[in-house]
């Protein structure tokens, strides 16, 4: 267990030596907004861990200096979640990552496989997976939390291989490199304004436009006071308070009361503060939120060509071995067909950039713009792109 920063750097250092390390990180996230940092894994190509204790780490410095060092790769499974915690316990902008979940969609397995039945498949290793639920702020750490911990990432340096080969041997090695580079945008590990936002409220449909416009306020307010008082945002205020304050809203500052998730000492300590955000709702005094395409007019067939697209990608990946999801969602492929009616240069989708444009993206532009077809290979039985014969001239 290291515990000082001295023993850090030296953990740091011979990360950087061996050139590429398994990352992956414990915490608790159960009663506060910020997950709680328990343990820091580091996985050698050797198989040896180093365990980092959190809560006695006071400097982070070294290891900021190797998750912004682009020549020490850094292996992590499902990448974003521990880089977001790193990111907030250390303030480095990871460089050069390597996901070995989202990397599996390359080679024929889900993009959002387990680490275990990555192990599994890959390896032909099996991890007992007995302390998922543990409390990582509590010391000591049993033995079987720490070889549960080790675990993790004892074998990351293997698997990264392993999926490179067989990435390599489709010639997809490049398109793991470029999905990669997303974890080095800094705007991820930003935290969002949310007076730009509409806040995920179980129970909030059905609004009308005024009281969207509450609800968005008090949706600000509360997470601003979770993030402020890292409290979950139910000990602030429930959803089925938010909802309620919303849809019977009180029409004087007198007239809030205790309701269900709303307790009069919570009330007391803020009833002024809640009162002012009704009102700045109701006032309107929210910037907008800007959706792509949200004042586009769709035309009746549009929704035949999302559907035209959303085939012709399920059945390129499927004749190809590529996980679907790795493409893009149903709402980014609506948004490229409803732009590629009504903005000729509408280059701004991730469909249309890097890998993702050389393996459909260029060929769905032009099906949607009537320069291609598509059609069901007699072999393969699934959808692929034809060249209409005035481009193939």
């Amino acid at each position: 267990m290291i515990t000082s920063t001295d023993a850090l750097a030296q953990a740091v250092t011979s990360a950087q030596l061996a050139g590429a390390v398994g990352i992956d990180t414990e915490f608790v996230w159960e009663r506060s907004y910020y997950p709680s940092l328990g343990l820091v894994q580091i996985g050698y190509p050797d198989g040896e861990c180093a365990l980092i204790d959190a809560p006695e780490i006071e400097d982070w410095s070294p290891f900021a200096e190797l998750m912004a060092d682009p020549a020490t790769t850094k292996i992590l499974h499902d990448a974003q979640q521990d880089l977001t915690i790193l990111h907030r316990a250390c303030g480095a902008v990871p460089k050069n990552v390597f996901d070995t979940q989202r990397s599996c969609g390359f080679i024929n397995l889900p993009a959002t496989i387990s680490l275990s039945d990555a192990l599994k498949k890959l390896l032909k290793v099996r991890l007992a997976k007995t302390e998922t639920r543990s409390n990582w702020l509590l010391r000591p750490l049993s033995t079987s939390q720490l070889e549960y911990a080790a675990d993790d990432v004892r074998h990351s340096v293997r698997l990264m291989e392993a999926i490179r080969d067989r990435a390599d041997a489709l010639q997809r090695g490049t398109w793991i490199e470029q999905e990669c580079r997303i974890y080095e945008h800094a705007h991820l590990y930003c935290e969002r304004d949310p007076d730009l936002e509409m806040p995920r409220v179980k129970g909030s449909g059905a609004l009308t436009h005024s009281q969207r416009a509450i609800l968005r306020s008090l949706g600000s307010w509360r997470e601003l006071k979770a993030r402020k008082r890292n409290l979950p945002r139910s000990f602030i205020l429930s959803d089925e308070a938010l909802v309620h304050l919303t849809k019977k809203t009180p029409k004087t500052i007198d007239a809030l009361q205790p309701i269900k998730g709303l307790s009069e000492r919570t009330l007391e300590r803020n009833r002024e503060a809640i009162w002012q955000a009704i009102e700045r709702g109701q006032r309107g005094d929210l910037p907008p939120i800007h959706q792509k395409n949200q004042h586009q007019v769709c035309d009746e067939g549009y929704e035949a060509r999302v559907d035209l697209a959303l085939a012709f990608v399920k059945g390129l990946c499927l004749a190809s071995q590529l996980d679907p999801a790795l493409i893009g969602n149903r709402a980014e492929i609506t948004a490229l067909v409803v732009a590629a009616t009504s903005e000729p240069d509408f280059s701004d989708s991730p469909l249309l950039a890097g890998w993702r444009a050389d393996f459909c993206g260029q060929d769905l532009m032009a099906v949607l713009s009537g320069k291609g077809s598509i059609g069901v290979n007699p072999e393969t039985r699934f959808p692929e792109y034809r060249i209409a014969s005035a481009e193939a001239d």
